[in-house]
């Protein structure tokens, strides 16, 4: 995960789906080998938004092992708009819970600069996994579907500090830190502090900045976090951009 590729896989032993495609085809199989996730598991692509670095790969990656895509209607529309050979997308809606055997998926609106995104809540029996990578803020209603996850993959994408000494133009830097940007390590902590509960073990922190953050600030922030709450039970990981982690399992 990353500011240049974003895409997490949901598995059993069996059955999997892949949330987004941020990376080319022949990327996304190199890091599904190195972790030894079987492709033909995968039963879906689920697409959270339309920004290049959660699609890259989306169209070759789905037709080359005829994997259904399902994205919500804003999203399709740029999509296809994109790329007219995408064929056939299976279309959700924010709050609309719907099924991918044996996974239940519960997508719901985040503020963010792209055309009705999503977040997602996962079930499986009564694990919950949550999952919002983009979002400028932390409003109710993200708090409030994220809690009583048992594991969190969250967005802790820039250093404040470092985002303003960078080199970016200004308005880039207004549209990182704006309401529909993205969290700050910070504010990452502040969603931590909203939405752990007693049922929370591991948390991931994800998509960050490889211009404007750093890997073992990331992980000292939360790491320092946690021990502050008191909870030295919730195992963290950092997502990094050049490869990806191994598959965690949870009870």
């Amino acid at each position: 995960s990353g500011s240049r590729g974003n895409a997490t896989v949901l598995h059993t032993e069996s059955d999997g789906i892949l949330i987004d495609a941020g990376f080319s085809a022949r990327e996304l199989e190199r890091r599904l080998d190195h972790v030894g996730i079987d492709p033909a598991i995968l039963r879906a692509i689920v697409v959270s938004h339309e920004h290049t670095d959660h699609v890259r790969g989306l169209r070759v990656f789905a037709h080359r092992r005829s994997v259904p895509i399902y994205a919500n209607r804003g999203t399709a529309s740029i999509l296809r708009h994109r790329d007219g050979r995408l064929g056939k997308m299976n279309l959700f809606a924010a709050g609309n819970s719907f099924a991918i055997e044996p996974f239940q998926i519960h997508p719901f609106s985040i503020p963010h600069d792209a055309n009705d995104p999503v977040a997602f809540v996962v079930t499986l029996g009564e694990c919950r996994v949550g999952i919002a990578t983009d979002l400028g803020h932390v409003n109710h209603l993200v708090a409030h579907q994220l809690r009583r996850c048992h594991a969190l993959i969250v967005e802790s994408n820039h250093d404040m500090d470092m985002l303003s000494r960078s080199s970016r133009p200004w308005a880039l830097k207004r549209r990182i830190m704006s309401r529909h940007g993205h969290l700050s390590n910070e504010a990452c902590m502040d969603l931590l502090d909203a939405v752990l509960d007693a049922d929370t073990r591991h948390v991931f922190m994800a998509h960050a900045s490889s211009e404007c953050n750093c890997y073992k600030l990331v992980a000292k922030t939360v790491t320092e976090r946690l021990a502050a709450m008191g909870r030295h039970d919730i195992a963290s990981h950092v997502a990094t951009q050049d490869e990806p982690l191994a598959t965690v399992w949870l009870p």
